[in-house]
């Protein structure tokens, strides 16, 4: 087990971290541009490309609020919707990690497993 860290590929991170979450359906690193790095999809439930656009703007919106609340960095956000959730986690200033999950999968899992599979890809970027 801890000799994973640092030769873990991020196909091999993000589909670990689907794998890991009950409900958890797909994975991505998308940069702060918009431009997805790297996508694991099991099953289809959002437009991933569509999602890393719009991801882009909410990821400005959202680090102009912390800084106009005094809040600091923010280090994750989420929207849950009807149809499903997305978590997204910040691996540095121009990197996130996002993890799609069904509506009735372990939310808390997700946000746990995405915080613990950040430091196994940061070192790459």
């Amino acid at each position: 087990m801890g000799s994973e860290r640092g030769g873990m590929s991020f196909s091999e991170v993000l589909k670990e971290t689907v794998a890991k979450v009950d409900g958890a359906v797909s994975a991505l690193i998308i940069g702060t541009d918009g431009i997805p790095v790297q996508e694991y999809l099991k099953e289809k439930l959002v437009d991933l490309a569509g999602l890393s656009a719009e991801a882009s703007a909410m990821m400005k919106d959202i680090r102009l609020a912390a800084d106009n609340l005094g809040l600091g960095e923010a280090k994750e956000f989420s929207i849950i919707s009807d149809r499903c959730g997305i978590i997204m986690r910040k691996i540095n200033p121009d990197y996130y990690l996002a993890l799609i999950i069904k509506p009735d999968g372990n939310y808390g899992k997700g946000r746990f497993v995405l915080k613990t599979a950040v430091p196994k890809i940061a070192d790459e970027f």
